[in-house]
């Protein structure tokens, strides 16, 4: 017992090292052990990376390379019902059709309808120096900031879908009801969004309007990121708010602002603007006018609604918008790629 003792006190009292000696090595873990949990991180990791590629192969690649053989099709409705290549000295049939509605037709709808998708999407990009301003506005608690917070961040809030139905039903019933209380012919009025001559102003106010608040939030949290230090330099040096805003807030938001110009030079070609939200696939509602249709718009309804073109199914439409959208991809990217280097020419490199 008394041994015993001894042999425990002897254990628990420090080791006492020699003058200039070194401390014992800590104590490793065994190696088979740490093998063990390695081996598990790696299988845990595989398995991750495993579901993202069979993922990405199932919803990415088999998707697009299934698009890419459409462009080669056509529906075949007297034979076996479906989509069947184009004999080999036909197989560029469906791009040829697009290239001739694009440029070469009579009345060239299609390019009618390129251009009101343009001017759709660089309505976008005119919000994008306004909401900057209203975002620097907020950020830095000017006059007015309080009533742009509640005016520009409820459409952040409320559903798009829910703003488009408040949009539609002020615009016909909202403006019937003004109409009628001014004592004006019931079978006069024409709502805005059904009046050729006017629907495509009317839906570039509501791009604009409801286009400005899109990317506040992410706009304001970059701002609110500008170092404390800048900022009391820059009134230490006397300057003003558009100085501040142009030599300290740009160039530090660069970055997101360049991710914005990528964003919007993707989507260039394939815009449709408000339009499904608003109208649907034409087979109810308020009809849409030939004069304010945009070509995705066109491009996405042909293909999931018989009701669009009347007389035309959308299974004929297949191959046509998959060669359309192939072309339209080959000219993107040199578009995007190009936009991309002008932007890393100029970039400031500002850093926080």
């Amino acid at each position: 017992m008394a041994e015993s003792m001894q042999e425990r006190q002897t254990a628990d009292r420090p080791a006492v090292l020699p003058e200039g000696g070194a401390a014992p090595a800590p104590a490793k873990k065994p190696k088979h052990k740490m093998l063990a949990t390695t081996k598990k991180a790696h299988i845990f990791c595989a398995c991750v990376l495993a579901f993202m590629l069979v993922q990405w192969c199932i919803f990415f690649l088999y998707g697009n390379f299934n698009s890419i053989l459409l462009a080669f099709q056509y529906y075949d409705p007297d034979g076996v019902g479906q989509q069947v290549f184009y004999p080999v000295g036909e197989m560029f049939t469906n791009f040829g059709d697009f290239i001739t509605d694009l440029f070469l037709a009579t009345n060239r709808p299609l390019g009618r309808y390129f251009l009101n998708g343009m001017v759709y999407h660089l309505t976008g990009l005119i919000c994008l120096p306004i909401s900057l301003i209203f975002a620097f506005i907020i950020y830095k608690e000017m006059l007015g900031a309080g009533f742009m917070k509640v005016v520009l961040f409820i459409p952040s809030i409320i559903s798009a879908m829910v703003i488009a139905l408040l949009f539609k039903t002020f615009m016909t019933e909202g403006l019937f009801g003004i109409w009628k209380s001014l004592q004006k012919p019931y079978d006069q009025f024409l709502s805005p969004l059904a009046d050729d001559s006017k629907v495509f102003l009317t839906l570039i106010l509501y791009q604009f309007f409801f286009g400005l608040p899109g990317s506040l939030l992410i706009n304001i949290g970059t701002m609110s990121r500008t170092p404390k230090e800048l900022i009391e330099f820059g009134e230490m040096e006397g300057m003003s708010y558009f100085q501040e805003f142009r030599y300290i807030t740009l160039p530090l938001m660069f970055p997101v602002l360049q991710i914005y110009c990528l964003g919007m030079f993707t989507g260039f070609f394939t815009a449709q603007g408000p339009l499904y939200a608003i109208y649907g696939d034409g087979a109810s509602g308020t009809s849409l006018p030939d004069s304010a249709i945009s070509f995705g718009y066109y491009m996405m309804v042909s293909v999931i609604s018989d009701n669009f073109q009347p007389g035309i199914a959308a299974d004929f439409m297949y191959g046509y918008t998959a060669a359309a959208n192939l072309l339209i991809g080959l000219v993107s990217i040199p578009i995007v790629y190009g936009t991309k280097k002008l932007f890393d020419r100029f970039d400031p490199e500002a850093d926080f």
